[in-house]
């Protein structure tokens, strides 16, 4: 969301307050009771975000600041003629509203700003008139005081635009009466011309209403002429995605706020200069293939759009062309604690229980020329720390990116390797920590075949070996590059010795690696925090959710996150399940996603994992899981150093949902998976129908029973007493083909011995289980 063009820390004001308060999302702000008037008025906040508007709407504002999660109107001079925007800043202030619009008051004691860096940008967020009328005033008011644009707008009246003045406006989903306010400081627009046609208008979501309840009164203040989008050219939408990646080929898709054609330059170089393709469609959806290509090729590309009125254009993207080795691919998924192996795929067994610490010691003994690692705590695990000594004493090339640390005292098996001479790039003590946990192994030598990343949720220590974690170790040289180029952009230089003085460290980062890979087969996406805008792709995975999400964090605060879930919720993706370990934090959203979905706490050990599973019960709806080391929050988002998975793949998303499974049982969840299969592939029509022994038997109270099917039909799951007695039915209704688990759970049954039974159109079978209490 944010490109960082200085480095410089200018301080402004500061106060005392600022270090007594705890930071908050700025959607803390936003929760009204049931007149439209903050909850928390006159509470002081404390809140990090972009500016938007500084004194555009005169020496005391309103300004406004946004992050990720909303944006807040900012009242006062001290705040309006201090800032720009593009400005990150920090404030503190008191929580108030004026007229229905809410903001934070600098004119009442203890307002002060803290500014960090300019020159950060800020992307209107494009909403429709219908969602700014109709946005919850009496809960979370969302769009109100946030960035917005939004598209093809007619403005009512003639003449030229008078100060201090509003006028209705109108789109495609409806009318917003007096809905444009032109301010009488905003000089720019004062006196120009309104125009006839449709427009685009970008501006802050204020509000005004004389009384309570504050339910109406919505408009949008530009804050300059050029807030005013008079041409009508295409204006390509972000994402610009790169996809359907093969050894010769890749398509890119993109869409357009107007109609016009589309067209993709791409090049060896920035410069383009290899080819173009140009597709002559007249719509707002755009699909360019690439074709012609060389396999294991990074590829330069620009989306174009033109129509009657003008050319719109992206920024620059990369891609990697698919590899011809089929021996190169390989991924494997290791589970630290037990899985549930009664949902695997034929073949397709996870592995748990897996020894983090001898997987990884094999991987750094198979390094024959370099070895890359950042890391943000690695203590207690000398046997590691040996072999990575080890490896550099038969000459493979050691590099090392660390986090600056409490103190700025490397822990113990860190400091092995100084003592060993091998050098470390260190994360200055800025904002946010270096949470990255990967290794980069032989990416830098000219056989493309023996390139590793190894990466995922644990931190290389010893105390992390009994948190329940996963990791994923991928065989890809394209994927090695990406991460070799984030790894060295920390370590300020591509040589053997670090260069503190070019190394750049969380919002100083830019966004300057391939994202987008076909690995395997698959589709797998990658993604660095915070210069990627990795909460916005994690949006773009959920948002492909048809039937399910599932997750498991150790965190998970993001409210814009939440809110993508429960959108997808509303609309056909119900099933909707998770296990979080920091249930009661700061901004936590368990209780928002437990509201809708079968929410649990992790029970002890910790669950320290970060990742997603979606669709993974639905072949044909692109089964993905979204894993790493990005805890779902803010500062994993704008602050720290953080990698980010994004894998497209039935059977991965299966070895995920067998890890899910095992901890959604132990923290008390229940439910149905029912796994796809096919047919031909797997031979299931040969199998026929079956109905498999209940496990754990003897049980108490908990087991899973499982059951195949080899069409998709009715079916009905049954348990009954030894006398015939139906005393619970666990699924009744229509099921695709495939192999089905429902856990059973019997607490409100006395000890003995039941029969379950599947019967369906065409068959009945039972077999016995036994609960012991």
């Amino acid at each position: 969301m944010k490109l960082v063009c200085t480095l410089s820390l200018f301080v402004i004001s500061l106060s005392i307050n600022l270090f007594s308060q705890t930071l908050e999302p700025i959607i803390n702000t936003r929760y009204n009771d049931a007149n439209g008037v903050p909850v928390d008025t006159g509470k002081i906040f404390k809140l990090t975000g972009i500016v938007t508007a500084g004194s555009q709407f005169g020496n005391a504002g309103p300004g406004a600041i946004q992050d990720l999660t909303a944006g807040v109107s900012v009242y006062g001079s001290s705040f309006a003629n201090a800032v720009s925007i593009g400005d990150s800043v920090t404030i503190t202030g008191t929580l108030s509203q004026y007229s229905g619009l809410t903001q934070i008051d600098f004119s009442k004691p203890g307002g002060s700003v803290v500014k960090h860096s300019s020159g950060n940008i800020i992307e209107p967020e494009l909403v429709s008139l219908a969602q700014i009328k109709n946005q919850l005033w009496n809960g979370i008011e969302e769009i109100e005081g946030k960035l917005v644009r939004i598209n093809n707008v007619t403005i009512s009246g003639t003449g030229n635009f008078a100060s201090g003045t509003n006028y209705s406006i109108t789109d495609t989903s409806g009318i917003l009466t007096s809905g444009l306010r032109i301010d009488n400081n905003v000089t720019t627009i004062i006196g120009s011309a309104i125009p006839s046609g449709q427009v685009d208008i970008i501006g802050i979501v204020a509000q005004y209403k004389y009384s309570a309840p504050y339910n109406s009164g919505y408009q949008i203040q530009p804050r300059y002429i050029s807030d005013i989008v008079y041409d009508s050219s295409p204006i390509i939408l972000n994402p610009i995605m790169a996809a359907n990646i093969d050894t010769t080929s890749f398509s890119v898709f993109f869409n357009t706020a107007r109609n016009g054609n589309a067209m993709v330059k791409y090049g060896l170089t920035q410069d383009l200069e290899l080819d173009s393709v140009v597709v002559n469609e007249d719509t707002t959806v755009h699909q360019v293939n690439l074709s012609g290509l060389t396999p294991s090729t990074t590829y330069y590309f620009k989306a174009f759009s033109s129509n009657e009125f003008g050319t719109s254009s992206s920024s620059i993207q990369m891609v990697t062309t698919a590899t011809q080795d089929t021996s190169i691919g390989k991924i494997n998924v290791y589970f630290n604690f037990s899985v549930d192996t009664t949902i695997a795929l034929p073949d397709n067994k996870a592995n748990g229980n897996v020894p983090f610490e001898n997987k990884l010691i094999e991987r750094i003994n198979s390094a024959r020329y370099s070895i890359d690692l950042a890391l943000y705590s690695f203590f207690g695990m000398p046997y590691v720390a040996d072999a990575i000594v080890l490896a550099k004493n038969r000459g493979v090339k050691v590099r090392v990116v660390y986090d600056y640390r409490d103190g700025n005292v490397p822990q113990n098996s860190m400091q092995t390797l100084l003592n060993a001479g091998i050098k470390m790039s260190r994360r200055p003590n800025i904002n946010g920590i270096m949470h990255n946990k990967f290794f980069v192994i032989d990416a830098r030598d000219t056989i493309p075949s023996n390139d590793w990343v190894w990466t995922g949720s644990w931190n290389v220590t010893s105390t992390e070996l009994g948190w329940k974690n996963n990791v994923v170790e991928i065989n890809d040289p394209a994927l090695a590059q990406a991460y070799t180029k984030e790894f060295e952009e920390m370590w300020g230089s591509n040589t053997e010795d670090p260069n503190s003085t070019n190394a750049k460290f969380g919002p100083y980062k830019t966004d300057n690696v391939t994202h987008s890979f076909n690995i395997g087969g698959r589709s797998v996406q990658l993604y660095f925090s915070p210069s990627d805008q990795t909460e916005s792709k994690i949006v773009q995975a959920l948002t492909t959710a048809n039937k399910s999400v599932y997750v498991s964090m150790y965190a998970f605060t993001s409210d814009n996150l939440e809110r993508t879930i429960y959108n997808r919720y509303q609309i056909g993706a119900n099933d909707v399940r998770g296990v979080i370990d920091q249930q009661n934090i700061t901004g936590s959203q368990y209780n928002d996603l437990q509201s809708y979905g079968d929410l649990f706490v992790a029970p002890d050990p910790t669950a320290h994992h970060k990742y997603a599973i979606i669709d993974a019960l639905y072949a044909d709806s692109y089964p993905t899981v979204i894993t790493g080391s990005h805890n779902w929050s803010r500062a994993a988002n704008e602050d720290n150093d953080e990698n980010t998975l994004i894998i497209s793949d039935s059977k991965i998303a299966n070895l995920y949902l067998q890890e899910f499974k095992k901890r959604y049982n132990e923290a008390g969840g229940t439910g149905i998976f029912v796994i796809p299969t096919s047919v031909n592939e797997n031979n299931i029509a040969k199998i026929d129908y079956q109905l498999y022994q209940n496990y754990p038997n003897p049980f108490n109270p908990v087991t899973t029973i499982k059951f195949q099917i080899p069409t998709s039909q009715y079916v009905d799951l049954s348990i009954y007493n030894m006398l015939g007695e139906k005393v619970k039915t666990l699924f009744s209704g229509f099921t695709q083909a495939g192999i089905a688990s429902i856990d059973f759970n019997a607490k409100d049954l006395p000890s003995g011995i039941y029969i379950y039974r599947i019967k369906t159109d065409n068959t009945s079978i039972q077999k016995k289980l036994v609960l012991l209490k």
